[in-house]
């Protein structure tokens, strides 16, 4: 029976690092989100001239996973504060200059998320590593010490 509950604890520790890994995944595709909303929102403002409610809907239509269109449009939690308020400095500018203005927003804010998300991707590996180290040794420890 001992031998099954270490079994046990081993595996909650092995899930517990995927989960990290899965989480730490789950901002960097936030960021990417980001960026192609912005992207979309530049090109639909250059060749359709869309107004912040056809904005809105044309980025429903593209199904992303980590932004919100309900009554805000927010980023996930996930990125941290910091650049869930970024973003959402992004989205009041929106509409509020014209064309030209719009599209230099726009310019700004990708330049600003690319490096967000540059500067995560070189940090991401090296986190993704030594969660998933430390997973391996715990459970290794865990299956040594309970054995």
């Amino acid at each position: 029976m001992n031998s099954v509950k270490v079994c046990i604890v081993a595996c909650c520790v092995l899930l517990a690092g995927i989960n990290r890994i899965m989480n730490i995944k789950k901002c960097s595709k936030a960021l990417y989100e980001a960026i192609r909303f912005i992207n979309l929102t530049k090109n639909n403002i250059r060749f359709s001239s869309m107004d912040y409610d056809g904005l809105v809907e044309s980025g429903k239509k593209e199904g992303f996973s980590f932004i919100s269109f309900d009554g805000n449009i927010s980023i996930s939690d996930c990125v941290g504060e910091k650049l869930k308020n970024e973003f959402e400095s992004f989205v009041r500018k929106i509409g509020t200059t014209d064309e030209t203005g719009q599209m230099s927003i726009c310019d700004e804010y990708i330049e600003q998320f690319k490096n967000y998300y540059n500067e995560y991707k070189k940090n991401e590996k090296g986190k993704i590593n030594v969660v998933g180290a430390l997973s391996a040794f715990c459970v290794v420890c865990i299956l040594i010490l309970g054995g």
